[in-house]
């Protein structure tokens, strides 16, 4: 045999032999690498939920104590935050409390809401002074509200009624 056809056996023998080697050797070390990557992220991704954990629960300690210090309760409703907001202005203030019903349930183009009504008696300027530290309060939006004149008959007096609708809006 000479040199030129020893040569070309030689390299259909490596050509043939490469798929060979893959198959031995060669695949089962690519799938292990893959399989050692895929251990790896999931080692990482749960190092992770522990810190995560940890660093929720520290959070939830903090807005308790924010919670805590603002006497918001998480039984409270929003109704009785709401009506504990507007005595502690109605202790400062010379506001007077007619009415206070409970919440409208409105849904509108599939955004669901609750109307508050709320009727209050004092001075326009103490009823301005409200409506402002209603709106600093955040506690939902101010649809409308109408100063309106009434007259108490047994006193023969007049006095001023800001009728409020409070909108608080639950899911969009």
């Amino acid at each position: 045999m000479n040199y030129r056809k020893r040569n070309i056996l030689l390299l259909i023998g490596f050509v043939v032999s490469l798929p060979i080697l893959y198959l031995i050797s060669f695949e089962s070390t690519i799938e292990l690498k893959r399989n050692l990557e895929r251990l790896t992220k999931e080692k990482d991704a749960t190092d992770n939920v522990s810190s995560n954990i940890i660093r929720l629960r520290q959070q939830e300690k903090y807005i308790d104590s924010i919670l805590k210090s603002k006497n918001v309760l998480l039984n409270n409703s929003f109704q009785q935050i709401l009506l504990k907001k507007i005595n502690s202005y109605q202790n400062q203030n010379d506001i007077e409390i007619i009415e206070f019903n409970n919440y409208m349930e409105v849904v509108d183009n599939g955004i669901r809401s609750q109307m508050y009504p709320i009727i209050i008696k004092g001075n326009y300027n103490s009823l301005l002074h409200f409506l402002n530290f209603f709106e600093q309060q955040g506690l939902g939006e101010i649809k409308s509200y109408s100063f309106k004149k009434k007259k108490d008959y047994s006193r023969r007096k007049d006095y001023l009624v800001l009728e409020l609708l409070l909108k608080r809006v639950l899911s969009e």
